[in-house]
């Protein structure tokens, strides 16, 4: 049983890498990469936080604290994301982001002030409405961003 238990444990190690590897293979700008990554982690926590405020835990505060933490983390990477030529490769990225820097830039601070805002509301103890009305305005900040300087 235990020798069973090592070989499902190795195929699904393999599966995974060939999984990563097969999504990786398609891009090969570390500058995409690099900003698709932080992406999917602020995705992967605005989904997270998203179903704590809905589940409504014991664990909400705590969660939704942890979770602003991390989108500010990854916004504060966002700044070198953008390099010249990072627009060359697989990338949804809109050319208005290098056509129209400082609005893209303007767009970014919004969003970083509204996760800010987040998680002032959530260390202040706001309610569960006060701090869904703060990640509201967050994912609205982030669908500005999108509608403007994403391709569809």
């Amino acid at each position: 049983m235990k020798r069973f238990s090592t070989i499902l444990c190795v195929l699904g190690a393999l599966s995974a890498t060939a999984v990563t590897s097969a999504a990786l293979a398609d891009e090969t700008n570390p500058d995409i990469i690099h900003r698709q990554g932080i992406y999917k982690i602020v995705g992967g926590h605005m989904t997270a936080l998203r179903s704590s405020l809905l589940l409504n835990n014991e664990k909400t505060q705590a969660q939704a604290a942890y979770h602003a933490e991390g989108i500010i983390e990854a916004f504060k990477r966002m700044g070198d994301a953008y390099p010249a030529g990072s627009d060359k490769g697989v990338t949804k990225a809109s050319p208005d982001i290098w056509a129209k820097p400082d609005e893209f830039r303007e767009k970014g601070r919004n969003a970083f002030a509204a996760a800010t805002n987040l998680l002032e509301v959530v260390q202040m103890d706001g309610s569960k409405r006060e701090i869904m009305a703060a990640y509201r305005d967050l994912g609205a900040s982030c669908k500005a961003c999108h509608d403007d300087f994403r391709q569809k």
